[in-house]
């Protein structure tokens, strides 16, 4: 049993049905990532559960208790907004002080806690500054202090790394990590950024069209997508209707598609000594992007776009040049069945070139 449930979970705004029959089972200490595009449904769960949404049916529980009509402050919850939401003609004490105040906390107390948030989130010194003085990251890390305060059981995050540069994001990102698994709390955080869910998350949720497409660990997400939906979205998959077209691979059903990632394609120069050469396919460059320590090729093959990531370090392939492209495996959907095929190559030809 998950220290946080839902149990067929309905949710309408008027006509639009934003949580349909949602299933979710938490697990004590565990940081979860509620992943989908926009208007998935993923913030409607997390308002839900904090108690800022009511659904139409279906039960929350939380520790086993149904919370259904508990008001989310008694919910043991705390809570960070997008936007941080910290009061800005307050200094960063007294935003971190502010739930406790509220709890008539005893000054004494509240002042041993501030410094002991200050200290997890490396901000000591700043307790005197407002929140215009603060940078981006702080103002995240004072927000999170700020739900921590009154100790609360749950900690749910609304895109918490959205309004922050991206170097920025990636440090806290993995401050994070650290910080959940220090203090063993739940926590659950809403976010359309797959590398993001993958990098932070115990425990993945995608969400499409106000129902979860499947939940596991990162790994089985990006390894067994059990959806279509979930094969297109996690690892930056292109759309291939053709694939039949491609050297080794058979059509497994008259309307399938299938979806290729960017590490399911070699892309070589002429002349480089690779194996399965035999099974390549030639095609002209028709655009490289840098992406810091590696190159993404993008060539077209039989119609269709595709992309592969070659290291900085390797021999430069120009736009405009020949070269070959193997392709090692794909995900084929045909209605609602999802298969990773492997070029048939891979097993028949045992002859490195």
């Amino acid at each position: 049993m998950g220290y946080v449930e839902l149990h067929d979970i309905n949710k309408h705004f008027k006509k639009f049905h934003a949580s349909k029959d949602i299933n979710i089972s938490i697990e004590k200490g565990k940081l979860v990532a509620l992943l989908g595009p926009s208007g998935s449904g993923k913030t409607t769960i997390l308002r839900m559960i904090a108690g800022l949404e009511q659904p139409d049916s279906g039960e929350i529980l939380i520790d086993g208790k149904v919370v259904n009509n508990t008001p989310g402050s008694e919910r043991g919850i705390g809570f960070v907004f997008q936007n941080y939401a910290l009061f800005r003609y307050m200094t960063v004490y007294d935003n971190i002080a502010f739930g406790l105040r509220v709890k008539k906390i005893p000054e004494e107390e509240i002042r041993d806690r501030v410094k002991e948030l200050l200290e997890l989130i490396n901000c000591e010194g700043l307790e005197k500054r407002f929140p215009s003085q603060l940078s981006g990251g702080q103002r995240q890390r004072v927000a999170f202090a700020r739900a921590l305060a009154p100790n609360p059981q749950i900690l749910l995050l609304d895109e918490p790394f959205a309004a922050i540069d991206a170097k920025v994001r990636l440090e806290l990102r993995t401050w994070l990590r650290e910080m959940i698994t220090k203090l063993n709390i739940t926590s659950i955080f809403v976010t359309h950024d797959q590398d993001e869910a993958i990098e932070v998350a115990d425990e993945i949720i995608v969400t499409n069209l106000g129902k979860v497409e499947q939940s596991g660990t990162p790994q089985e997400l990006y390894k067994n997508p059990a959806t279509p939906f979930v094969a297109q979205f996690i690892g930056h998959s292109v759309e291939v209707r053709n694939y039949e077209k491609f050297k080794h691979f058979n059509k497994q059903g008259e309307n399938s598609i299938a979806y290729l990632r960017p590490e399911f394609v070699s892309i070589f120069k002429k002349g480089e000594s690779v194996q399965f050469a035999n099974s390549a396919e030639e095609a002209i460059v028709e655009d490289t992007i840098f992406r810091g320590s590696n190159i993404e090729i993008r060539v077209r093959i039989h119609g269709n776009l595709i992309s592969a990531i070659r290291s900085i370090n390797e021999p430069e392939i120009r736009v405009g040049e020949l070269v070959d492209v193997f392709i090692y495996r794909l995900y084929i959907v045909d209605g609602e069945n999802v298969v990773l095929a492997t070029n048939d190559s891979i097993t028949d030809e045992d002859v490195v070139i």
